[in-house]
C-alpha cells in the first residue's frame, strides 16, 4: 500500500470475524455449562478425599467456570463491537457511493 492510500477495511471480513467471535462465545458458554455440571459424587472422592479435597476441587471448579464465563462475555462484547463497526463501514461505503453518484450526475449535466 502506497503513501496516502488510506486504510482498506473489507466489511465482509469484519462481519465474518464477528461471527467467529460469536461462535467462540457459544463454545465458551457450553464449556462453562459442562463445568457447572461436573460435580463428581462423594463416593468418588472416598472418605478422606471428600473431607480434604472436594472443597478445594469445588472452589477451583467454580473459579474455572467463572473465568470461562468472563471469556464468553468478553467474546460476545467484542463480537458485537466488531459487527457494529462492520455495519457502520458498510453504511459509510453506501453513503459515499451515493454521494459520488450524485457528483457524477452533476458533472454530466444532471440534477
Amino acid at each position: 500500500m502506497g503513501g496516502g492510500d488510506g486504510v482498506v477495511v473489507p466489511s465482509d471480513k469484519l462481519t465474518s470475524t464477528a461471527e467467529v467471535l460469536k461462535a467462540l462465545a457459544t463454545s465458551a458458554d457450553q464449556i462453562a455449562d459442562g463445568l457447572a455440571q461436573a460435580d463428581p459424587p462423594d463416593v468418588l472422592w472416598g472418605a478422606l478425599g471428600a473431607v480434604f479435597m472436594k472443597g478445594s476441587y469445588d472452589a477451583k471448579a467454580d473459579q474455572a467456570r467463572d473465568h470461562v464465563r468472563a471469556i464468553s462475555k468478553a467474546l460476545t462484547s467484542q463480537g458485537g463491537a466488531v459487527k457494529a463497526t462492520a455495519d457502520r463501514y458498510q453504511q459509510l461505503d453506501e453513503a459515499l457511493q451515493q454521494a459520488f453518484q450524485r457528483f457524477q450526475d452533476k458533472l454530466s449535466g444532471g440534477k
